[in-house]
């Protein structure tokens, strides 16, 4: 299911695990942020010369990032904390038998699902448990797959994992037709590796060498961890890297993975057999537990091909291998074996991709694991404590004023022709808003949660979102249904469904700031609305009509015209550099970057509407209202990363660093040079023939 996030975690919360003592949290004292951070400031530094620096630098100085993290941010990561330490108390009273509430009223409260929320969370917090228990459940697990002896009992167990939610090596999921966005079909997407990208595997710079073999250490002590003879541990390593780099050798690259046409491809139960007929889909199928199921695409034919060849030709026991690492390394991922493998694990990724310098504290990671496995549930939790009426009102009136000022800059692009532009502002107009929590419950019932096992949790609630997913296709589409549980900090768009959603999460400050004068909130949540109401119109959610099918309605002379203005943004971001001698990939951000640049030009336009005719605000810290508009979205985005972590997000991430998400849009905006007297040759105002503009 293709979406549009505000902003990834491309550091994979995952990698960095869990430390072993935990302390009580502290009580949230956090003072309310100003609504312009005038310490956050490094006024030695012109606006007109470096923006980000301007506005952040003061930050940058004092901001020191936390020894278990990659990054630190005073956007998503503080907020990130204060929304973890909110839902450690929810569970920490969860699991004392005191979840109930009087719910939102919109879905006759989750709080029935309150047991099972305090029960996982409580089971994740046990890590007592976690090392008495010892490899148990581990090797009750690996006991199914030593005692595979044919290809028969082998696709057996490849159902059984993947129907646990392991790609093993296939990653399945329900979504629309990308052609006929009333239907929901089964997706299969290329998975099965353990590295961040298929470059890690298949480059052979001197940095992806090193980690090659980095990983073939940890592939051996892992092994080693779990119990297997030396030989053994020799031989399963190596044939756990054979198969992933088989794999990674079919994946596309990121940004080919970028173009929608290419990723759908119905094939449907006939054609996956054609494509791999030695792969046995039937029992597959019945093993998933939808024996009847036949609607299918695939993003990656040729990956889909190769699964079905080296199912046949590779030998038995390198699949067995493959098995037990893709479970062990799962659950070291998700803190559910003992001490020795989460160290492991945090070493390697530390080294490789994070930088981080210790291990995060177990109860921020069983926070994130509890709202993976049952967010809604805990989500509803949330809400009825942290989310209030006037944080969904104002962002429900600031969607409106945006989507008005989208449409105006629709009626205007000189560019588009009377038929594209009908199509667009069709399109705007069946635009769907998400905002603060669902209106529906989600019905946790047959999902099982125990507290003597957390590993067994982890299975159970794999197999509750398989099975979740596998039951939507074939039944009408539901439209009420939401990508993101309601304390997560971020946004996304969906180009199938056409909507837009604004989890809870993120409708607090620095994003939406109550005390903060409307410019601020303009510059900051405003942004995040147009920014994912201009993905329904970059360069691949432009190609998804207003029903969220994926058609061709543009003009092949406003097409072209549109390439050629996103073009232009591709070679700005692509001259940025990361890090000396690292430069952005500016195709793969480029979807990114038009929402960046959109986002503020539709947020701008609307506070000058709404501001018409009133009479003028105050100034902030000596800023008028203009500015403090761009200083409000510039400091909500104030970051640093280890180099580790900006090697990872140049090839993984989608999102230009923060640096770049602030000065490279603003640099073509004349709104931004004028409010702040920038002349002609600035740094921070770039040359007529050079400056980009899509919408």
């Amino acid at each position: 299911m293709r979406r549009f996030l505000l902003a990834a975690s491309v550091a994979i919360s995952a990698l960095a695990l869990a430390s072993c003592r935990t302390a009580p949290v502290k009580a949230d004292r956090d003072a309310p942020l100003p609504p312009v951070d005038p310490t956050a400031l490094d006024r030695s530094t012109s606006p007109c010369e470096d923006f980000y620096q301007f506005a952040c630098g003061g930050w940058s100085v004092r901001a020191r990032i936390p020894p278990d993290r990659a990054s630190w941010s005073r956007g998503f990561a503080e907020l990130s904390e204060r929304n973890a330490r909110q839902l450690r108390r929810i569970l920490d009273a969860a699991a004392g038998g005191k979840g109930g509430g009087k719910g939102t009223g919109k879905g006759g409260g989750q709080e029935r699902f309150a047991k099972k929320v305090g029960d996982y969370w409580a089971s994740c917090m046990d890590e007592a448990s976690v090392e008495a228990r010892g490899l148990a459940d581990l090797q009750g697990e690996w006991a199914r797959i030593d005692a595979i002896q044919d290809r028969s009992v082998l696709a057996d167990e490849v159902a059984r994992l993947e129907a646990a939610g392991l790609d093993v090596p296939l990653n399945l999921g329900a979504g629309q037709d990308a052609r006929d966005a009333t239907k929901v079909i089964l997706l299969v997407y290329q998975g099965g590796l353990t590295l961040p990208d298929r470059d890690y595997y298949l480059a052979d710079d001197a940095r992806n060498v090193e980690i090659r073999q980095r990983y073939a250490e940890h592939l051996r002590k892992m092994f080693a961890l779990a119990g297997l003879p030396s030989a053994d541990v020799e031989a399963n390593a190596n044939a756990v890297a054979q198969v992933e780099r088989a794999l990674a050798e079919t994946h596309w690259t990121r940004t080919e993975m970028r173009e929608p046409a290419r990723l759908y491809n119905r094939v449907d139960r006939a054609g996956l057999a054609r494509l791999a007929p030695a792969f046995p889909w039937a029992r597959l199928f019945d093993g998933l537990g939808r024996a009847d199921l036949d609607a299918v695409s695939v993003s990656t034919p040729r990956f889909v091909e190769k699964v079905g060849a080296m199912f046949e030709s590779t030998p038995l026991e390198s699949w067995k291998a493959y098995l037990r690492w893709r479970l062990l390394i799962t659950m070291a991922r998700e803190r559910a074996l003992p001490r020795a493998f989460v160290e492991e694990n945090f070493r390697f990724q530390s080294a490789s991709f994070t930088g981080a310098k210790a291990l995060r504290p177990r109860w921020k990671l069983c926070v994130d694991a509890t709202d993976r496995a049952i967010g809604f549930a805990l989500g509803e939790l949330y809400v009825q404590r942290h989310f209030g009426p006037d944080g969904k009102q104002r962002t429900t009136r600031l969607v409106t004023e945006i989507e008005r000022a989208m449409e105006a800059d629709l009626g205007g692009v000189p560019w588009m022709d009377a038929e594209t532009r009908a199509r667009a502002l069709e399109k705007l107009a069946k635009v769907a808003n998400k905002i603060g929590y669902p209106d529906r419950e989600r019905d946790y019932s047959s999902m099982t949660v125990k507290r003597e096992s957390y590993f067994r949790n982890v299975l159970s609630a794999g197999r509750f979102e398989t099975t979740r997913q596998l039951s939507k296709v074939g039944k009408p589409l539901d439209r009420t249904e939401w990508l993101m549980s309601p304390p997560t900090v971020n946004a996304y768009y969906d180009p199938s469904m056409n909507e837009m959603a604004f989890p809870a999460g993120i409708l607090q400050p620095p994003f939406f700031n109550k005390a903060a004068p409307e410019a601020v909130n303009y510059g900051a949540i405003g942004m995040v609305v147009g920014h994912e109401l201009t993905h329904g119109f970059d360069d691949e959610g432009r190609q998804y009509d207003g029903d969220g099918n994926l058609k061709e309605w543009w003009t092949p002379p406003v097409a072209k015209a549109f390439d050629e203005r996103a073009q232009c943004v591709v070679e700005q971001f692509s001259a940025y550099e990361a890090l000396p001698g690292l430069h952005l990939d500016g195709k793969l951000t480029l979807g990114e970057n038009i929402a960046d640049l959109g986002g503020l030009k539709l947020a701008y336009a609307a506070m000058e509407a709404a501001r018409r005719g009133a009479p003028a605000p105050a100034e902030v810290e000596g800023f008028t209202p203009a500015q403090q508009f761009f200083v409000g979205y510039a400091q909500s985005w104030c970051a640093k990363f280890r180099d580790e972590d900006v090697r990872l997000r140049v090839v993984t991430d989608p999102h230009s660093p923060p640096r770049f998400r602030v000065n490279g849009p603003l640099s073509n905006l004349p709104e931004f040079a004028a409010a702040f007297s920038c002349k002609e040759g600035s740094p921070m105002v770039r040359p007529p023939a050079t400056r980009c503009a899509v919408w």
